[in-house]
């Protein structure tokens, strides 16, 4: 698939500080591409840049197969940004104020559509000074996509809302992305933001790239990490310990957690099947995002995070 976003060996520095450093990075066409880190990492700085609020020191930075600084009229009429918390005209209503976006951008727009998209086509004639912190994120969503763009821009779109809020939003992100094929890069410092949304997530660190994945591999099983239900936990618990194909077992209220050296759960299934017990059920461990985030963390760039 045709690269929607392509950063190679871009950097940005403030004085001795690096912001940004020596990052490549493609994003797909209608893919939701996650940037996931610690504060400080270089989130905020890569989104500004390729919204071309801030210029890379270093390194090209293109979008739509052109280069951003030498093609940025053509495409930024391509994008929607929201990269700051957004600020309205209080005394105006939702659709006055998308009404006067659509004015100074000097484009014939449907605001109506990017309210609907938003969610808030009922709330269309409410003065944006009444609306809740939940609803005027919503507006500032509506307000990128007023142009229906190719590509959103998006940094912490979820921030400072209370979970339900949070979780209207990634909903009407996703929704966004699947029925009107928009490609969204988004930056976030919570996981279950990524986990929930993106179809890849990249982690940055100090200003550098530590790994990108896909969503779905990261959140496969474990299977050398499984948890065994059965009768007579403790005495399977210590035979599986005599095993060298075990590096420990646990038992705990009806149940042992595994962890297997190297060996498959077909294998812990037939050993205590032939010495006799009864499995209720064989569970491996689910990965988590957080925990690759702190091993990536850990590790670094070029380092083995699997």
């Amino acid at each position: 698939m045709a690269a929607c976003i392509s950063l190679k060996h871009v950097t940005k520095t403030y004085g001795s500080s690096v912001a940004v450093g020596g990052l490549s990075l493609e994003v797909e066409r209608g893919e939701v591409f996650g940037l996931l880190g610690p504060n400080g990492a270089g989130k905020s700085t890569t989104l500004y840049m390729l919204a071309g609020l801030v210029h890379p020191d270093s390194g090209t930075v293109s979008i739509f197969g052109k280069n951003l600084q030498k093609h940025f009229l053509s495409i930024a009429r391509r994008v929607g940004v929201l990269v700051e918390r957004p600020v309205f005209f209080d005394y105006l209503s939702a659709r006055r104020n998308l009404k006067l976006q659509a004015r100074l951008a000097r484009r014939e727009v449907n605001v109506d559509r990017a309210l609907d998209l938003a969610g808030l086509l009922r709330y269309g004639d409410k003065k944006a000074g009444h609306l809740s912190q939940g609803l005027r994120q919503r507006l500032g969503l509506a307000q990128a996509m007023l142009t229906e763009p190719e590509l959103l821009i998006l940094d912490e779109p979820a921030s400072g809302l209370d979970v339900e809020s949070a979780q209207e939003i990634l909903r009407m992100l996703r929704r966004i992305a699947d029925e009107a094929k928009v490609t969204i890069l988004f930056s976030s410092h919570q996981m279950f933001e990524v986990e929930s949304l993106c179809d890849r997530v990249a982690v940055l660190n100090e200003g550098r790239l530590v790994a990108c994945e896909r969503t779905e591999d990261l959140l496969a099983y474990d299977t050398s990490q499984v948890e065994v239900l059965l009768e007579g936990a403790e005495g399977a618990a210590k035979r599986l310990t005599e095993q060298a194909w075990v590096v420990s077992a646990e038992a705990r209220k009806g149940r042992v957690h595994v962890r297997l050296r190297d060996a498959q759960p077909q294998q812990l299934m037939q050993f205590l099947l032939g010495a006799g017990y009864h499995l209720d059920g064989v569970v491996p461990k689910r990965r988590t995002l957080q925990e690759y985030f702190l091993k990536t963390l850990n590790t670094g760039p070029g380092e083995d995070a699997s």
